[in-house]
């Protein structure tokens, strides 16, 4: 949902990611399998990650993640 790692660190510092319908401001924060992470429901957050989305190529997606970028939900497999 991000284009870069920094701005990854950016997006969950600044509490806009949610796991598994939870807020999580640790960039560190270990996902498990079928967790789903989200962005919060705020317009100009959403519209941020949509820019990234858009601008980065989904072939360089590792195997064990899946994005669904029309409702901003990644899910580790």
């Amino acid at each position: 949902m991000a284009s870069t790692i920094p701005a990854a660190h950016q997006l969950v510092n600044h509490r806009h990611i949610l796991v598994n319908g939870h807020i999580v401001d640790i960039p560190s924060y270990r996902c498990k399998p079928q967790d789903s992470s989200t962005a919060k429901d705020e317009q100009k957050f959403r519209a941020l990650i949509q820019i990234s989305i858009d601008s980065s190529p989904h072939e360089e997606l590792p195997n064990h993640l899946t994005l669904h970028p029309f409702i901003y939900k990644g899910l580790v497999n």
